[in-house]
């Protein structure tokens, strides 16, 4: 920096006009005190330098923090949408099962109701005289054919419910993988985002150090040059 190559001379006069006395010590001195002058300014200007490129580290690094934040953010919220999705799939699985369990309560009633019905057929028919023979007969072909329609009828209502809830099971698990694919990836983003915030507070802390080594600088220069000019 000028200023202190300025300062320096200035000083350096001051000492050899006031120490030795005469032109030429004056010259010898302000040509010492510019060239000491001229070295502090230098070793001050690389510590600023030095702490504007730490500092401009740091803010990188900042931004890449935030970049990386928003991106956890993100995918966080894919996961809640997927969670979302999830909890659907699940209650659908849920009333499928219920809707199972009503069938076949249902079946076992109706089934009840028909056994009960074939015994009192039974009883009636044994009561009743030869010529009945011919109606018995023909109510318990109805029964069966109404039985198997019945049971035709169960079984496919309890397969496409349990297609459904076998599907339904492998969406879920789908769904799951990709919500710990999307937590692998916030793990790392959160992991890249710590270096990050590590490498920041580094470049910080060089940043302060160079800008304290250049006030030291400024500040020993400075005591320098005021000791110098008492001189005069």
């Amino acid at each position: 920096m000028a200023i202190f190559t300025l300062i320096g001379a200035a000083a350096g006069a001051a000492v050899g006009a006031a120490v030795v006395g005469g032109a030429t010590a004056t010259v010898i001195g302000a040509v010492a005190g510019a060239v000491i002058g001229n070295v502090v300014g230098n070793k001050v200007s690389a510590a600023q330098e030095a702490a504007a490129a730490a500092t401009t580290q740091a803010e990188t690094q900042v931004t890449t923090i935030t970049e990386k934040q928003e991106e956890i953010i993100d995918v966080t919220q894919q996961v809640t949408g997927i969670q979302t999705e999830q909890i659907a799939v699940q209650q659908q699985i849920a009333e499928d099962r219920q809707q199972q369990e009503r069938l076949a309560v249902r079946r076992q009633r109706r089934s009840a109701i028909r056994e009960a019905q074939i015994v009192r057929a039974r009883q009636r028919n044994i009561a009743q005289a030869a010529g009945a023979i011919g109606s018995a007969v023909s109510g318990g072909a109805a029964s069966i054919g109404s039985q198997l329609s019945a049971a035709l009828g169960y079984s496919t209502q309890q397969s496409g419910l349990s297609e459904e809830i076998l599907q339904g099971q492998q969406k879920g698990m789908d769904l799951q993988s990709e919500i710990n694919t999307l937590y692998g990836k916030a793990n790392v983003l959160q992991t890249e985002a710590n270096i990050a915030a590590t490498r920041a507070g580094m470049y910080s802390s060089r940043a302060a150090g160079y800008t304290q080594q250049a006030s030291n600088y400024m500040g020993l220069f400075t005591n320098v040059a005021s000791t110098a000019f008492n001189f005069i």
